[in-house]
């Protein structure tokens, strides 16, 4: 995942020849929410040296 300063987001998925692919354009919020480019909300967590994300189906 690449997080951009807009409050953007990209998922990289893996694609031909295993060369990383990027997915469709998510949103996140300091506040903690994500929102994928489908609209499936997650919410994050983040340590020194750790990012948990729970995305909920």
């Amino acid at each position: 995942m690449e997080f951009r300063a807009d409050g953007t987001f990209v998922e990289y998925l893996i694609g031909r020849g295993d060369a990383p692919e990027p997915g469709p354009t998510g949103r996140w919020a300091a506040d903690g929410r994500l929102t994928a480019g489908s609209g499936t909300p997650a919410h994050f967590t983040t340590t020194a040296d750790r990012l948990d994300i729970t995305w909920q189906h």
